[in-house]
């Protein structure tokens, strides 16, 4: 069967693409635990900081929590790594690692953004200011929910998608309508987290009468599709 894409933009990325992050979502396994891998595809080597938000969802709202040395205490995940360097055409992983050990609750999802941040690796100062320019990324890490609770509703409203998911996991709208002659705007993948009701604007390409969607939890072992038509 085939997988579908995740299609989850960075954050912040270059043109240049000078440091690249394997994944944009990345599902931690049965402990809470997962790696992401950074590539430097630049002619110098990048020194990069690492640092996690965690995500918290209540009452349908987002609250962002920054990780620091403040918050240590509460921290429920940290990263092999939060500060590293890497030289030119090299790989190197960053390991996330659950720290609730037997205290984990995975009764729902739970979810952290992990930022890599690049800058020339320059100790000497030699590099010119005007070549130093670089972004990050931000992809999203999942510890999701061991007993999944599938539960939403998806339905048009007003020419875009509107999704409600009460259930304890994420799961991604697939939208593909995209043809030899049609090959831009006509395909979106969204992520709707547990606890979180929105609209989401869909490409212009997409044609809104008999809308096909599939709809998939965060390994496929849930799948269903559905058409939808705009409520008259």
């Amino acid at each position: 069967m085939k997988k579908l894409p995740i299609l989850l933009t960075a954050a912040l990325t270059t043109s240049v693409n000078a440091m690249n992050v394997d994944t944009m979502l990345l599902v931690g396994d049965e402990y809470g635990n997962g790696v992401f891998t950074l590539t430097n595809s630049n002619k110098i080597t990048e020194f990069i900081q690492s640092n996690i938000t965690q995500l918290i969802v209540e009452d349908g709202e987002i609250t962002r929590v920054p990780y620091s040395e403040n918050n240590f205490e509460d921290w429920h995940v940290t990263l092999t790594h939060n500060k590293t360097i890497l030289e030119p055409h090299r790989q190197k992983q960053i390991g996330v690692r659950s720290l609730c050990g037997n205290k984990c609750d995975f009764t729902e999802d739970q979810y952290y953004l992990v930022s890599f941040e690049p800058s020339p690796y320059d100790p000497e100062g030699k590099l010119d200011s005007a070549v130093t320019i670089n972004f990050g990324y931000r992809p999203l890490f999942v510890i999701p929910a061991q007993a999944q609770d599938i539960d939403y509703s998806i339905s048009l409203d007003q020419g875009q998608l509107h999704i409600n998911n009460t259930g304890n996991s994420f799961v991604r709208a697939y939208v593909d309508q995209c043809t030899d002659e049609v090959t831009e705007d006509c395909e979106v993948t969204i992520m709707s987290l547990a606890g979180r009701e929105r609209n989401y604007p869909l490409p212009e390409n997409i044609d809104l009468s008999d809308l096909k969607v599939t709809v998939v939890n965060h390994d496929e072992s849930y799948r269903q599709d559905v058409t939808l038509s705009e409520s008259k």
